[in-house]
């Protein structure tokens, strides 16, 4: 439940429900970085997900995305404004919020995080590249952890 301190105001990157599996993964853009580090992108991987709804928000476009969403596919912003976790006796119910983009609600019996840091670099007016702080390699904005 530590790994969802903190998320307030991340950049939604993505995230993948798989229903099979049980379990739901979701890319954050981390407003708080390590130093030396111009973005950092969190992981989080929902174990024993049930209940999963995509509560569809106001912005038309956006409500396409049911069980799978990537910031890669739209020109939108969305971040996570509000976080509410209900303890119940062997899982926790959470919702996600995003304001226009709607929601996510979904209980789950665990829940891991990964953190991986990068340093930003401007190629051209529009463009940056990304470079993973501890081991120099190019780190994929849109998919940080592949």
């Amino acid at each position: 439940m530590d790994a969802l301190e903190g998320v307030l105001e991340s950049l939604l990157i993505s995230y993948q429900y798989e229903a099979l599996m049980k379990t739901l993964v979701i890319v954050l853009d981390y407003p708080d970085r390590a130093a030396g580090a111009d973005r950092a992108f969190l992981r989080l991987r929902f174990i024993s997900v049930s209940d999963f709804h995509r509560v569809p928000g106001t912005f038309a476009d956006l409500q396409r995305f049911k069980e799978s969403y990537s910031t890669r596919e739209t020109p939108a912003t969305t971040v996570v404004q509000r976080v509410d976790i209900e303890k119940k006796a062997n899982s926790l119910r959470i919702t996600l919020s995003f304001g226009s983009f709607g929601e996510l609600t979904f209980e789950c019996r665990s829940l891991s995080a990964e953190s991986r840091s990068a340093r930003a670099t401007k190629t051209s007016e529009n463009t940056w590249t990304y470079h993973d702080v501890d081991d120099g390699k190019p780190v994929d904005f849109y998919n940080p952890f592949a």
